[in-house]
């Protein structure tokens, strides 16, 4: 049985269906939000179990793990993003993580795989980003600080008590399920489907030959799956993200070929306060580690998040 913490949130929700599509029983934890997606919910009660846990409490986290004989962990369980305090923050993060290990420990877990996030990279000057580049101590988000520091711990309780752990960071996730709408491509395909103006931010409508990197949840949850299931793992960091760098006109067209009479204002050039080179994620880990290459670039993805949309009420 593997646990899943957070596994009604976005991500989570797709980790669960990937786990399913892999032949094992999954554990879910949910805490505030309870969510069954129709992708599993005939599975709900049988090859899925849904428990209410908080994991800031060690107790509640331990007595899941031994009550169904958990085997590994993959822990998402985190705030949603503005809703906590500092101190939530914190606690739900940190002593959430420090849980979770400890659980696995005295369960004798093989292995917990941690959900971290491209974050971590902010204020480099220049990607490609890889697993080993130095990252700066300042953090500009609370995403950014605990998902650091996170992985501190992660890495050093794991080599204090012998266990076997890993973090995957994904960049800008998007896709089914996702709600809070945190990046651009979510945006413009609920905007898209709606046939409305999209939410571009404080900044504005996006520079057309300005670039970023995007993750298709699916992607996403197929790492995540992979590194749990690995028999052993050559490394204990892994990025997933498009596997390249896609310009805002890429994204734009990718919606727009689905949704011809999408409102989208896209401005000429690159933006003048400049725009990071090689602004994306390095694959060359996970995909020599585990094989994975993604099925899902930002076409592929646009696409496939679309059709869902418009097969379900927004």
């Amino acid at each position: 049985m593997i646990l899943v913490t957070g596994g009604m949130g976005f991500i989570g929700l797709h980790v669960v269906k990937g786990l399913l599509d892999a032949g094992e029983n999954v554990v879910v934890t949910w805490n505030h939000s309870w969510r069954v997606p129709e992708f599993w919910e005939d599975q709900l009660g049988k090859r899925v179990i849904a428990e209410r846990v908080d994991v800031t409490y060690p107790h509640d986290v331990l007595s899941v793990a031994k009550k169904h004989n958990v085997e590994s962990i993959i822990h998402l369980a985190t705030p949603v993003v503005g809703t906590a305090t500092p101190s939530q923050d914190y606690m739900i993060n940190m002593h959430g993580l420090l849980n979770v290990l400890e659980a696995a420990r005295l369960v004798g877990a093989r292995r917990v795989t941690f959900a971290g996030s491209s974050t971590v990279y902010s204020g480099l000057s220049a990607g490609p980003y890889r697993e080993d580049a130095l990252v700066p101590l300042d953090s500009r988000t609370a995403t950014e600080a605990f998902k650091k520091a996170c992985e501190t711990l992660l890495l050093h309780y794991a080599d204090r008590v012998e266990l076997s752990v890993a973090s995957v960071r994904p960049r800008l996730v998007y896709g089914p399920m996702y709600y809070s709408l945190m990046n651009l491509p979510s945006r413009l395909c609920h905007a898209a489907v709606k046939g409305t103006e999209p939410n571009y931010g404080p900044s504005g409508p996006p520079f057309a030959e300005d670039t970023s990197d995007f993750t298709y949840v699916k992607d996403c949850a197929e790492v995540l799956k992979r590194v749990n299931s690995a028999e052993q793992l050559q490394h204990r960091v892994y990025n997933v993200g498009g596997g390249r760098a896609f310009t805002m006109q890429e994204l734009v067209d990718a919606v727009t070929e689905m949704a011809p009479n999408a409102k989208i204002e896209v401005k000429p050039g690159e933006n003048p306060r400049g725009n990071p080179p090689g602004n994306y994620l390095d694959l060359t880990r996970v995909k020599e580690d585990l094989g994975f290459t993604p099925s899902y670039p930002i076409d592929r993805g646009v696409a496939d998040y679309i059709g869902w949309l418009q097969n379900h009420p927004l």
